[in-house]
């Protein structure tokens, strides 16, 4: 099977959610590697010319460890105590990072130093995730005349959300606009935002319906927000902390629960 393998991006285009917590990181890394995923090894200054790793191990004490793909031995002994632009491709996206102190084993691995700052970048902004399974984390769909509707989100992008609902509650047509709407946890909530459907179908119960939706001329705040959310849901994903998910969110303000 063909290993792919992404370029690196400048650090001027990573929003300031995209850096994982250093106290994080190691286990992230950890979780990462085990799924074995490919890795490009880029020069400080040369992100045309990539090579391709695999991901192998972290050890606390020595580092990194990565199995070079088709490496030749020449330029691996070049690799020594450099260091280089490292990307790990997901399926979420790619981890991105310094390695620093590259050296090379008895089995030809390389190994490089326990990065100090990681940021993840999602894979393209239409990507969508599931949110962990929360019955306090709800959008809100206003009706107008102060009345409001309370929907269960299927998954979330950067730029819209699908929802479920019950058929019937309110009028469901491609192209309607819903005002007034946020994401709720418990006594923390987004900005207002404002969505229209581009689509939906009947749910997997006769009784509810998918609705697709985008934001419709959001503010800078709601673009944030929404990033927020889903940052932090592959977050808390990728490190196995979904009980919890939501500490991270830049509009949470509530209670640990």
């Amino acid at each position: 099977m063909t290993l792919q393998i992404f370029p690196p991006e400048s650090r001027k285009r990573f929003s300031e959610d995209s850096r994982v917590e250093q106290r994080h990181i190691f286990r992230l890394l950890d979780r990462e590697f085990q799924k074995r995923p490919a890795v490009g090894i880029y020069g400080l200054d040369d992100w045309i010319n990539g090579h391709i790793a695999l991901a192998m191990h972290v050890d606390s004490v020595e580092g990194l460890y990565f199995k070079p793909e088709e490496i030749p031995i020449p330029l691996l002994a070049k690799m020594i105590d450099t260091h280089k632009t490292f990307v790990i491709c997901t399926d979420t996206g790619k981890f991105q990072f310094t390695g620093k102190n590259l050296k090379i084993d008895e089995n030809a691995n390389i190994i490089c130093d326990l990065p100090t700052e990681v940021y993840h970048i999602q894979r393209r902004d239409s990507f969508r995730v599931v949110p962990p399974v929360d019955e306090s984390f709800k959008l809100i769909v206003g009706l107008g005349a102060g009345q409001e509707l309370l929907t269960n989100i299927v998954d979330i992008g950067r730029s819209g959300v699908q929802l479920d609902m019950r058929a019937g509650a309110t009028d469901v047509s491609v192209g309607n606009y819903w005002h007034t709407c946020y994401f709720e946890r418990t006594s923390s909530r987004t900005a207002n935002f404002d969505l229209q459907i581009k689509h939906y179908y009947q749910g997997n119960d006769l009784g509810r319906v998918r609705v697709g939706c985008e934001l419709f001329q959001p503010k800078p705040q709601t673009l944030k927000e929404f990033e927020s959310t889903v940052d932090t849901i592959v977050r808390a994903r990728a490190m196995g902390n979904l009980k919890k998910w939501y500490l991270d969110l830049n509009w949470w303000k509530g209670q640990i629960f």
